[in-house]
This record gives C-alpha cells, structure tokens and sequence, in this order.
C-alpha cells in the first residue's frame, strides 16, 4: 500500500509546520484527491489511522478528504467533461484523446492546529 508513504509524506509536512507555528496539536488535516488517483478513500484514511497512532502532535487528528470528480478535456475538440477514468471517449466528438484537467495527485489542502 504506497498510501503509507504519501499519507506520511504529507503528515511529516503538516508536523513541520505546526510546529513553526508553535501547535499543541493538529486538529484536522484536509486533503484533496480525485477518481483519477490510484489512491483509494478507503486506503487513504486507513494509512492515515496507522500512521498518526505514532506521532504525537497529530495522533487525536481527524482527517477530511475531499473526493473531487475529475473534470477531462479532450485534445481534438476541447470539450470539457466529468469522467471517472482514463483513457475516456469525449462525448461530443467521440476521441479518445483527453487530459485532465484537475490534479490527479493527493493534495494536502488545509490543517487546523491547537495553540
């Protein structure tokens, strides 16, 4: 499960800069993802719970993960549209040459300390 290393990755982050900020505690920690990801909600938050348990500043943390749907553009015609997967057909013109157009990676959105 390589949710661990990202989970912690972004976790060691947040330490970091709670602790700049001089934290009790981290209180909630927000993260973003979408469909597109190899990275499953379930999996995610899975890693998140083992990983907090030894780390003292985030172990009473609740995490918030924000699934958003992945919005695609295809490259012969433009069209933007909600898909759930890649490669995807563009409903308007049928090519199955689309990009996403939001990130794909995890990303760390926001987190709430204690003082």
């Amino acid at each position: 499960m390589h949710e661990v290393h990202l989970v912690r990755a972004i976790i060691e982050t947040v330490e970091k800069q709670a602790v700049a900020q001089n934290a009790k505690s981290v209180k909630r920690l927000k993260i973003r993802s979408n469909a597109l990801t190899s990275h499953s909600g379930d999996h995610v938050r899975f890693s998140f719970d083992i990983v907090k348990k030894d780390r003292p500043l985030v172990k009473d943390a609740v995490l918030e993960l924000n699934e958003v749907e992945p919005l695609l553009r295809c490259k012969k015609c433009n069209h933007q549209f909600h898909g759930h997967h890649l490669p995807d057909v563009c409903p308007e013109c049928g090519s199955v040459e689309v990009l996403a157009v939001n990130p794909t990676d995890m990303v760390l959105e926001s987190f709430e300390i204690e003082r």
